[in-house]
């Protein structure tokens, strides 16, 4: 049999095209041998099931787990390898088998784990003899309770619809005689759903010491290897766990190949599991819920190979995009499969993770932001807590819901009992508390995702409908395989149809956003401001960006245009110079580096660009909050420069070309030194990403250099202009034009223009005192005055802000026809011999002009003007770091006169450039010369000509053809002759 990682290689060189391949890198996870206790005083029966089931004997993790949960304490099984699984099961026979007629909880995360779950007791059940085995229920929809059950397999929304909400008719005897909750793969709750965890745990101890004479059942939950994950266990239950790391059995030789796939990323997965199947392989395809139904077409009835969202068994795991988290691939590595194959999509943090495959297994694990304390989730718990058993004034107290009871009492949903005791039943203006409710989301159920034919694909969360499921959008969000065909808000359903083009959809829309409350402000480590707090967000969708394998990407207009409103805390940065961009296509970069470093998903974060007030802000998705803007304002650092190489490894996408070049100049801005002294090119080996090559962590700066370095710039020509929208883009004198010398080799896009500025954000009001450290805000009990997620506003009857003109470029200083007097540039120096440079701040030279047309005489009567004038002592490089943002500044402005200039002389007449003297200009480069030019990467110089005084070059690329560059626009170098450390960016 032919070895896995031959035949992947073999698939790689069929596909592989020049120095373009498919693999990325191979990788090797090397064995080790586990760690082993010869004796444990346990049950003679769990010993005797422990070595029926696996041959080996117990595990230093099993024996803490079970002293732990013989003392009461809630356990966490913290491990990257999938024996935990067992561990949890045969910890569920050791606390039934020593408690006769007692009952245990396993809370699956969702149907197709609960269907998995229930699999493997079985097969547990079959093995062990007759005497052990315990008799299992799976709950569905309408299965109704066995008393002879001893563990019962729920789902959270089962748990909050069936057994709490019936607790005292159908499943009174469940409840009395529950000992022991499990929870497996606990941390699939982060966000909202750990919220709702967290309320549904908190009714569900109520509700069993209501039956059980006041006891509590005991919990444990099994987690992928996350760091540092105590805050969040305690968040959800009040209480400290017991985290037990779990990793102490052996690990087998796993390779992880990284592959990437690209548009085709379903398709390439699928023909690398057919082709390992034809070896002789048993594969399985790991792929989100959506994606099932892409696949089963392509597979079919192929034998030995699986597809689902879960993991099952076989020798070779194919992972069909990024599974969430490098947690979960180290969750994949651990499983016991002979190779993982990662098959990259076209995400943004997918094409960021194809640039630094190789140094994949290096990542750091994924952390597990805590729980937020959302006032959505809490007022709809709080009224189901008071259905199942009259809420208590020492329940509320204890549950710290003191403020949104008395809330749901001037609305008039809770009333006081007439009884000695105060407590609180809900009335009959609460309606059904337990309808409308979704374990993702604050605002109410998912909605259904169906086919043309009615069959049902999946669900769709709220805060993803509103957003990325208008009509005629591709979904999966950021992919392609589905296009929208219908939006039913009545019944809460979406009608898909199979799209194989290849198309992909970003929305184009308008927000305003208002501060409520600043709650905390900092400064980052390149002294621009940072802040978290409350906002209020009026968004508009009016259209949508598409873009397809083989066309050009088209701006089209969205009818009706969809509106939303939304309460959530946020994050934003202040930033030193304007971003003037169209569509609010601008930020997502900053979302798509959350799920790289934290338990989080590309849709749980808006972006929003406040114009007037040059801020950006980075709101949560839900209304309430998911808890990531609060994350993202404490690890600004550690995720900043994550975003920049998301953006960097996104510049050549056609999609994301806009979004990339804006996210760059922005993050060069607040990362400062950090980047800004250091060109694009040399912080990463090449344009595109090479499977030889490895680089270090993506966020880790180089170190900076002895010797003073070129004065960096922008490594885009024109940063804070947004892209010319309309095919004929008209003359506007308010606003500099880039070079006419060096088009963008780029096809021309089909748009659809969509006039309409953003509306003025409201005025924002001052910040509030920050809270002292470590202490959490209290519940934004005031968002439910405004906005309760079940009565929404309908799109057509929200008033909306008028939309006044655009203000970014009347604030901007207006570019003039002719150079001020005031800051006029001197004439430049011959190109041979050159002049000497004054210097700059921070010591450093001003970058060296290649050659360029010659300059009348006569009228500038200045000729003995230094090249720049002279700078303080005070920005010595020796003195400190320089500011980064008056840096980008006076950059901005040196090219706005260069601009300004050039506009000058090509209006000149023919007769005044003929009064000065024709100088020759020198040719700096030849014909079969290899050279770098951003952005186009390296090319082959094919010939060089003279024109008005200025060297052409005719350059062959690989990826672009034949180009017609300019020296003086494009930074142009030779890769033989130029060091790296005289690299410029103009």
């Amino acid at each position: 049999m032919q070895s896995i990682g031959d035949i992947i290689q073999t698939i790689a060189r069929q596909r592989g095209r020049g120095d373009s391949q498919p693999l990325l890198a191979t990788l090797t996870v090397e064995s080790a041998t586990g760690e082993r206790i010869a004796h444990l005083p346990i049950d003679i029966e769990l010993a005797q099931a422990w070595v029926a089931l696996t041959a080996e004997p117990f595990r230093p993790h099993q024996a803490q787990a079970l002293t732990a949960l013989r003392r009461g304490e809630p356990v966490a099984l913290r491990a990257a390898s999938a024996d935990t699984t067992l561990t949890l099961q045969l910890l569920l026979y050791a606390t039934l088998t020593a408690a006769p007629g007692a009952i245990a909880l396993v809370l699956a995360p969702d149907e197709s784990a609960a269907q998995a779950f229930w699999a493997q007791l079985a097969q547990i059940n079959q093995d062990l003899p007759r005497a052990m085995q315990l008799s299992t229920l799976l709950l569905g929809a309408n299965r109704r309770p066995d008393r002879d059950a001893r563990v019962i397999i729920a789902t959270p929304e089962t748990l909050h619809h069936r057994l709490l909400r019936h607790h005292d008719r159908a499943w009174q005897a469940f409840w009395s005689r529950l000992q022991l909750v499990a929870i497996p793969d606990l941390q699939r709750y982060a966000g909202v759903p750990a919220a709702q965890l967290a309320d549904l745990l908190m009714r569900l101890q109520r509700v069993a010491a209501g039956h059980n004479h006041g006891q509590v059942p005991n919990i444990v939950a099994t987690l992928h290897s996350l760091d540092d994950p105590e805050p969040a266990l305690t968040a959800l239950l009040g209480i400290p766990w017991r985290v037990i790391a779990s990793d102490d059995g052996p690990r087998q030789p796993t390779m992880l190949a990284v592959w990437r796939g690209g548009s085709a990323w379903l398709r390439d997965a699928a023909d690398l599991a057919a082709a390992l199947q034809r070896q002789g392989y048993q594969s399985h395809i790991a792929c989100q819920p959506f994606e099932r139904a892409l696949l089963a077409p392509i597979i079919g009835d192929l034998p030995r190979v699986t597809f689902g969202p879960d993991l099952a068994p076989g020798q070779v795991l194919v992972a069909a995009g990024y599974p969430g988290s490098h947690s979960a691939i180290g969750r994949m590595l651990r499983a016991g499969y002979q190779a993982v194959v990662l098959v990259l999509g076209e995400q943004p943090h997918e094409q960021a993770l194809a640039r630094h495959a190789p140094a994949l297994l290096k990542e750091p694990p994924t952390r597990w932001a805590p729980p937020p304390v959302n006032a959505f989730v809490l007022a709809k718990n709080v009224l189901c807590a008071a259905s199942e058993q009259p809420l208590t004034l020492a329940e509320v107290e204890a549950w710290g819901v003191q403020d949104i009871v008395d809330h749901l009492v001037a609305q008039g949903q809770l009333i006081d009992l007439p009884d000695p005791e105060i407590a609180w039943k809900p009335t009959d203006a609460a309606g059904d508390p337990y309808a409308e409710w979704g374990l993702r989301s604050s605002s109410g159920a998912a909605l259904i995702a169906r086919t043309e034919q009615a069959q049902p694909i999946g669900l769709v969360e709220a805060a993803v409908y509103e957003r990325w499921a208008f009509p005629n959008a591709a979904l999966p969000i950021g992919a392609s395989g589905f296009r929208i065909l219908a939006r039913d808000d009545e019944t809460g359903a979406i009608t898909l149809r199979f799209d194989s083009s290849g198309r992909r959809t970003y929305p184009l829309r308008r927000c305003s956003v208002k501060v409520r409350e600043a709650r905390e402000t900092r400064v980052l480590a390149g002294g621009r401001p940072i802040g978290w707090g409350r906002v209020v967000v009026d968004e508009e969708i009016y259209g949508y960006r598409e873009a397809t394998s083989g066309g050009a990407p088209a701006e089209l207009a969205l009818k009706p245009p969809l509106t939303t409103r939304w309460t959530a805390p946020a994050c934003w940065f202040d930033l030193a110079t304007p971003i003037q961009v169209l569509g609010q296509f601008v930020g997502w970069s900053l979302a798509a580096a959350l799920p790289l470093r934290v338990l989080a998903e590309f849709a749980d974060v808006v972006p929003c660009y406040d114009h007037e007030a040059r801020r950006l802000y980075l709101v949560d998705a839900q209304s309430g909050g998911n808890g990531l803007a609060a994350w993202a304002y404490a690890n600004a650092e550690d995720l900043l420069p994550l975003a920049y190489d998301v953006a960097l490894a996104c510049r050549n996408d056609p999609l994301l070309e806009p979004l990339s070049r804006i996210d760059m100049d922005w993050l060069l801005t607040l990362l400062g030194r950090q980047l800004a002294e250091e060109p694009p090119e040399r912080q990463h080996a090449a344009p595109r990403p090479e499977p030889a090559v490895s680089r270090p962590e993506p966020a880790a700066p180089r170190p900076e250099p002895a010797a003073p370095r070129p004065e960096p710039t922008l490594p885009r020509p024109e940063p804070t202009l947004p892209r010319p929208e309309p095919a004929a883009p008209r003359p506007e004198p308010a606003l500099p034009r880039p070079e006419p010398a060096a088009p963008r080799p780029e096809p021309p896009r089909q748009i659809e223009y969509i006039a309409g500025p953003p509306p003025a954000p409201p005025e924002l009001p001052e910040p509030a005192p920050s809270l002292p450290a470590g202490q959490r805000p209290m519940p934004l009990w005031d968002d439910l005055a405004e906005e309760p997620p079940a009565a929404r506003p309908a799109p057509a009857a929200r008033v909306e802000p008028p939309a006044p003109a655009r203000p970014e470029p009347a604030r901007r200083p207006p570019a003039e026809p002719a150079p001020r007097p005031a800051r006029r540039e001197p004439p430049r120096a011959q190109p041979s011999p050159p002049a000497p440079r004054a210097p700059q701040p921070g010591g450093r030279e001003p970058p060296a002009r290649a050659s360029e047309p010659a300059k009348p005489a006569a009228p500038r009567p200045e000729p003995a003007k230094p090249a720049a004038p002279p700078t303080p002592p005070a920005a010595r490089a020796d003195d400190g770091p320089p500011d980064a943002a008056a840096l980008i500044e006076r950059l901005r402005r040196q090219r706005q006169q260069r601009e300004a200039q050039l506009g000058l002389a090509s209006q000149r007449s023919d007769r005044k450039l003929a009064t000065a003297p024709e100088q020759p200009a020198e040719r700096r480069f030849s014909a079969g010369e290899r050279i770098f030019c951003l952005p186009y990467g390296d090319g082959v110089v094919r010939a060089s000509r003279i024109d008005d005084g200025r060297e052409l070059l005719i350059v062959a690329f690989p990826d672009h053809g034949e180009l017609t560059i300019d020296p003086l626009v494009s930074l142009v170098r030779k890769i033989e002759d130029a060091p790296p450390e005289d690299d410029d960016l103009l």
